[in-house]
């Protein structure tokens, strides 16, 4: 199990749950199974407690140490919430309106596209082809990444 990322639009897929945990038994009561995906919609003020949206269309308010008890994998996340620079990436969705669109498609960027990411002076995506583009915080909340199995 990889280690929960508590961050806005993360999403991951339940791969089993433990029967004996209350977490578990909670989750399986309101009808959550190993296979469900769910989002974090938001977190607390001092991450503390986490509110996730299921893949049946519920959101519900877990404790963060309830939500890393599960065993996730992650699906998606954010390119703000990106650690490991030795994976590869697909861009997955740009969660900006029109004028956000087209800054990425000016700066050659589009969905499905598979990137590395780099730290300097803020977030650089480094395309196949060599082609590096420089996105800021604000920018990189609002790209979302899915991880590429190598």
């Amino acid at each position: 199990m990889e280690e929960l990322i508590l961050e806005q639009n993360t999403e991951y897929i339940i791969n089993s749950l433990d029967d004996r945990s209350l977490v578990s038994q909670r989750m399986i009561q309101m009808g959550v199974l190993p296979g469900s995906n769910i989002r974090i919609l938001r977190v607390g003020p001092l991450g503390k407690t986490v509110e996730v949206l299921i893949d049946q269309g519920e959101s519900i308010a877990l404790r963060a140490n309830e939500l890393k008890a599960l065993d996730c994998k992650i699906v998606a996340l954010p390119l703000s919430a990106v650690k490991d620079i030795t994976k590869s990436y697909r861009i997955r969705n740009f969660l900006g309106g029109r004028g956000f669109w087209e800054k990425m498609k000016a700066r050659n960027l589009k969905i499905s596209d598979i990137i590395k990411v780099a730290f300097n002076d803020g977030y650089q995506l480094i395309k196949k082809d060599g082609h590096k583009v420089r996105v800021g915080r604000g920018e990189a909340e609002k790209i979302i990444l899915e991880p590429v199995e190598s």
